[in-house]
């Protein structure tokens, strides 16, 4: 014999029970007046916390094209770019996606580093 606290219809009941395959001779099962067991506290979920406000964008900065994560940065404060030339990659959704320079310049600012998360238009470097 057994004794199990079994739960139906959200009502307690502690109930002796007996093994069918086990050798001892069959006896009734008897069901124990409701035990009232507290519900446990709700718990709330853990705020997120709110996303950092992001820069506005200036006239030289280039800014991300889709929110990600940064899997590649591939400029460096005082390098000269050419237009069109891959200066980052951003990943979303298992998807890289090159981020290059706009205009020939040189990168004045370096805003991310690999493994930052970034949002539509945040700026990732800054290109004079």
């Amino acid at each position: 014999m057994k004794k199990l606290r079994v739960t139906v219809e959200g009502k307690t009941y502690e109930v002796l029970v007996e093994a069918l395959d086990a050798p001892a001779a069959p006896a009734p099962v008897s069901v124990v007046a409701p035990v009232t067991v507290p519900a446990p506290a709700p718990v709330s979920a853990p705020k997120a916390a709110a996303p950092a406000p992001v820069a506005a964008a200036g006239a030289n900065d280039i800014g991300s094209p889709l929110a990600g994560k940064v899997v590649a940065v591939k400029v460096t404060v005082g390098q000269t770019v050419k237009a069109g030339e891959e200066i980052v990659t951003v990943e979303a959704m298992k998807m890289n996606t090159p981020v290059n320079a706009a205009k020939d310049g040189k990168i004045e600012a370096v805003y991310v580093k690999v493994g930052d998360a970034v949002v539509e238009g945040q700026p990732l470097v800054k290109v004079a």
